[in-house]
């Protein structure tokens, strides 16, 4: 895989959660010593993270950096990440990490497309609204705290925040009898949108829902910055759609955590 498009992947991650971060009442981002703080200061783990800024240079090097966020992150006593593509941790990374109490919880795959591809399969009817108002960002904020397991108050602390949305993005929920169904969102973040919190309801997946919001958010997005080429981070439930859709794989970042 090209090394730019590894390089590419990481800043999108680090910057869409700089935002995040930013835009949390209590968040700070600040860089330290090949680290990337983006600290949303927020209960849901997955929004408070360390990435690393660059390859390590070895285990001593990377022994330092994760001591640096583990000493950080226990001072505030809040769950969280260290992630990076999994090329830029030395190569007993695992071993290294688990000796300083963190372990691998999960790993999302970094994906591109330059464009998506044509529909494979006819896509349902079902009533679109952008999000632009209250009720349509705790719909997404919802869809995604149930998706993940973890209390809607989560989901809204990270999604649903109208500072977050002063920013120029973009969104959709598709509605099945007036009901959120699906929704996900798109950030510009240099020359790429960048996709993320794609989520369906459990009720509604496998109609096809998921690729009707991220059409209908990249189209409007498109329209409206003329940028084409979109990365995102995909789970394992939604790699199959993303491949559909035309992305491909680039790298895999694994998730650290403290058991």
């Amino acid at each position: 895989m090209p090394e730019t498009e590894i390089i590419e992947s990481n800043v999108q991650f680090r910057e869409a959660w700089k935002l995040y971060a930013q835009r949390s009442p209590y968040g700070e981002v600040f860089d330290r010593e090949g680290l990337r703080f983006a600290n949303a200061n927020q209960p849901w783990a997955f929004m408070n993270l360390a990435l690393l800024l660059g390859p390590v240079a070895g285990a001593s090097d990377l022994e330092h950096r994760a001591r640096l966020a583990v000493n950080y992150f226990g001072s505030e006593r809040i769950p969280w990440f260290l992630t990076a593509s999994a090329d830029w941790f030395s190569g007993n990374g695992d071993q290294v990490l688990r000796d300083l109490g963190l372990v691998r919880k999960l790993s999302l795959t970094g994906m591109v497309a330059e464009r998506l591809a044509p529909p494979v399969r006819p896509l349902p009817e079902v009533e679109v609204r952008r999000i632009d108002s209250e009720a349509t960002r705790t719909a997404l904020a919802d869809l995604n705290a149930d998706s993940y397991g973890v209390p809607r108050e989560w989901g809204r602390l990270a999604v649903g925040g109208a500072a977050l949305w002063d920013t120029p993005l973009f969104g959709t929920i598709a509605y099945v009898r007036r009901e959120p169904a699906s929704g996900t969102l798109a950030i510009p973040i240099g020359d790429v949108l960048y996709v993320g919190w794609v989520a369906t309801g459990k009720a509604y997946r496998g109609q096809g829902l998921a690729e009707v919001v991220i059409r209908k958010t990249l189209e409007e997005a498109t329209m409206a910055t003329g940028l084409e080429r979109t990365v995102l981070h995909a789970t394992a439930d939604g790699y199959p759609v993303y491949l559909r859709l035309g992305y491909r794989s680039v790298v895999d970042f694994p998730m650290y955590a403290p058991p």
